[in-house]
């Protein structure tokens, strides 16, 4: 079973740098204009110039936000690859393991923020364009990282427990 997740784990890793590397290059063109793509993208929206300005500066947040999600995207897919390794060798409690757990509940708290620029993007453009920048206020992952916190600190506790009972024997 944990070869499966490994795999798996491994298999999203890549999908999400090949993701962020599409969406990159579609803001770099869009960011230049490169071969008129940007202005050919635009040329679809109904509106003025104002309305078109402001399409254009969501679209340029949106994929300026790619980047740092994809890292911190990463950063949890490995850390939760170590994690998976470490139950698999039945080292699950440790203090290795609590700081890996500490980095993903840092690394979801970063792609929260970002839903948060990403919702202040979208309504700016809805309100500016008439159409709806699809967002809504997802309350899972803010409950999440202060469940990753505390399971970080369960973790550290338990690998001090360990450490003790070993000393004891």
């Amino acid at each position: 079973m944990y070869v499966f997740i490994l795999a798996g784990l491994r298999f999203f890793r890549w999908v999400n740098w090949i993701v962020a590397a599409l969406l990159t290059l579609f803001f770099v063109v869009l960011l230049t204009d490169a071969g008129g793509l940007g202005t050919s993208v635009l040329a679809g929206v109904e509106g003025d110039l104002a309305v078109r300005a402001q399409v254009r500066g969501y679209l340029l947040g949106v994929t300026g936000l790619v980047l740092p999600m994809a890292l911190a995207i990463d950063r949890i897919l490995t850390r939760l690859a170590g994690l998976v390794r470490a139950a698999r060798t039945g080292t699950a409690l440790s203090e290795v393991n609590a700081a890996r757990l500490r980095t993903i509940g840092w690394c979801l708290l970063a792609i929260n923020l970002a839903d948060l620029v990403y919702g202040w993007l979208s309504v700016r453009a809805s309100a500016a364009t008439g159409e709806y920048f699809g967002w809504s206020l997802s309350l899972t992952g803010w409950v999440a990282v202060p469940l990753l916190f505390v399971l970080a600190h369960v973790f550290r506790e338990g690998a001090a427990m360990r450490d003790d009972l070993e000393g004891t024997v």
